[in-house]
């Protein structure tokens, strides 16, 4: 079976990375993986060695152009079906599937809001040239259904990380190192948060309930690693709260994310919205103790008092009550940490996502059972 993947993107974030898994864990002669996207762009860098990559200029005017591009690239290939990773990949499928009508059209959809209203967005969406929409979780399934998407036609699979490079790090190395490199003489419970500084990841909370508990005089040591657009806001934020450096430390970006949360004894992601929140898989697989926000797709990872506890968006007095609860009970945290890997190591396998897109990809060629939404 020939399977291209439509990427628009140029960096490297979280839908590259599941188009990677899915390929790379799906090597084997039933299946023959193609990668049209921009030159120059890290999905065509980080997966040339296990799919055939197809270089196009993909953005504004040169879209009706790759399209075309594509079309024929599927011809020469005989490609079987298309699957699309982005929004703009979604445009660019329609344009494809419209030239080679045969081509089977899935639809991946990664983001918990619903589409816009306009006719445009509408014909886009609800489109019987779409075969299928592929969720990443069942709060996104949810928003498609409500906005008039035929429920038939949607399936929830959703996303994994591979905990190979996650389960193996020693907590206590990590943690000293950590601590060293630092400079952090005192040894409170370590709060990690490793996203992009956006609207989207909700930094504003978590960095006013720190400041709440630092004004209570909670012991921790908090640390964000990433960088974006209100990197600067949330620092002069945390200044302004009187968070030192023996307090909250933002780290831009690194390359050691298993070394930081397997120092970590807290995972916090106080996001405003999320399609699923799959940092918070990398963090269950280091032990962390999961504290979010109930947004998109991140009840169906933290199920409150179960596996993590949870506090509403844009609520930073609950979530530093949230916070506080895992810090002052170490049993707590331990049994949390205990539950949410038993329970993610189930339902959010990285085998268990492989095989929920391919047996997608067969039935739609095949005409094979469907998988279970």
């Amino acid at each position: 079976m020939r399977i291209l993947h439509i990427d628009t993107e140029l960096s490297w974030r979280g839908g590259e990375n599941q188009i990677r898994l899915l390929i790379e864990n799906a090597q084997n002669p039933d299946w023959e993986w193609h990668l049209a996207a921009p030159p120059g762009s890290q999905a065509i860098e980080r997966m040339k060695t296990f799919a055939k990559p197809f270089a196009v200029p993909m953005r504004g005017l040169a879209q009706i152009s790759a399209g075309r591009k594509i079309a024929a690239y599927c011809r020469q290939h005989n490609i079987q079906l298309v699957d699309c990773q982005s929004s703009r990949a979604h445009q660019l499928g329609l344009l494809v599937k419209y030239l080679v009508p045969e081509l089977k059209l899935v639809v991946h959809r990664r983001v918990d809001y619903p589409p816009g209203k306009s006719w445009l967005n509408r014909f886009k969406y609800i489109n019987p040239r779409i075969d299928r929409y592929v969720a990443i979780s069942s709060a996104i399934a949810k928003i498609l259904e409500v906005y008039g998407v035929p429920k038939a036609q949607i399936h929830v699979v959703r996303s994994a990380v591979d905990p190979s490079a996650f389960e193996n790090v020693d907590p206590d190395a990590a943690r000293d190192g950590l601590t060293q490199e630092l400079g952090i003489l005192r040894h409170p419970p370590i709060i990690g948060n490793v996203a992009y500084l956006t609207e989207q990841k909700g930094h504003e909370t978590l960095v006013r309930a720190l400041g709440i508990l630092k004004a209570k005089g909670i012991p921790f040591f908090a640390f964000i690693a990433g960088d974006g657009e209100l990197r600067e806001r949330n620092e002069k934020l945390a200044l302004e709260l009187n968070l030192g450096v023996n307090d909250l430390r933002f780290l831009g970006i690194r390359k050691d994310v298993p070394r930081l949360l397997a120092a970590s004894d807290i995972f916090a992601l106080s996001s405003n919205d999320e399609g699923l929140g799959t940092s918070l898989l990398d963090a269950v697989h280091s032990g962390c103790c999961l504290v979010a926000t109930a947004v998109g797709g991140i009840p169906e990872i933290v199920r409150h008092e179960e596996t993590g506890l949870l506090a509403k968006p844009r609520d930073a007095q609950g979530f530093a009550e949230q916070l506080e609860r895992v810090l002052l009970d170490k049993a707590l945290r331990q049994r949390l940490a205990d539950q949410s890997q038993a329970f993610v190591r189930e339902e959010f396998s990285l085998k268990k996502m492989v095989n929920g897109n391919l047996q997608n990809y067969r039935q739609l060629i095949h005409g094979e059972a469907a998988v279970k939404s």
